[in-house]
């Protein structure tokens, strides 16, 4: 038996929860297209491990890895927040639907082609960060204007290409954490919990997003 075909299982299942909420979106029902979509981090975070256990990790496995994302991470949650809060504002939905998906591919190849070069975080928010917030938002059943949900998915589409690094959770980091930034997105996350604490599960995700850009911002400054 061919032991690569297990890690592969774990990658296809991520898939195909990606497009399984793509279908629940379809229909309107965006409850279960955001539970599909922290399905498909699960078994994103299953494949590597099992890849590498079993000592079978290889480029196929990498490039169903970064497909998969594509549509698990990028398609399926771009298309349930259009689905769930946008569809009423025509052709001007368009524009975060596309910017998500789109520049969340870019992300993934852009992944894929400097894996030798970074190491120790991620350049760039990672694509399964901006499907898990846009799925945990859908499920804190919090909704904000549409016009902020726009800027959001306009602005987490632009930081997954940018050069903002986020730690990778991988062992010893090779950024420099400042202590401040921890005590800022602290900050903001338990604001943001006591003006409603239905956003727990958001505030995971949105905690390392701004954590990111605050602690990026503070070592340009400490240069």
């Amino acid at each position: 038996m061919n032991k690569s075909i297990i890690p592969n299982l774990f990658t296809s299942a991520n898939l195909a929860f990606g497009v399984l909420g793509i279908t629940f979106s379809a229909t309107g029902n965006t409850f279960f297209a955001a539970i599909c979509v922290l399905l498909s981090l699960v078994a994103d975070g299953l494949d590597g491990r099992v890849a590498r256990a079993l000592g079978v990790a290889g480029p196929m496995g990498r490039e169903l890895d970064s497909l998969s994302d594509v549509v698990g991470f990028g398609v399926a949650p771009a298309y349930m927040l259009y689905m769930k809060e946008l569809y009423g504002l025509g052709w001007i939905a368009y524009v975060p639907l596309l910017v998500f998906a789109v520049l969340g591919a870019f992300r993934l190849a852009r992944f894929n082609i400097k894996t030798e070069e970074v190491h120790g975080y991620f350049e760039g928010l990672p694509i399964p960060a901006a499907g898990c917030l846009a799925a945990t938002y859908v499920l804190c059943g919090v909704e904000v204007p549409q016009f902020v949900l726009v800027v959001c998915m306009i602005g987490v589409g632009f930081l997954m290409v940018s050069e903002v690094k986020y730690p990778d959770f991988k062992g010893k980091t090779a950024i420099y954490i400042n202590k401040l930034s921890i005590v800022l997105t602290a900050i903001f996350v338990i604001a943001c919990l006591v003006y409603d604490w239905h956003t727990w599960a958001v505030m995971i995700f949105a905690g390392y997003v701004v954590f990111g850009l605050v602690n990026g911002a503070l070592n340009i400054v400490r240069k």
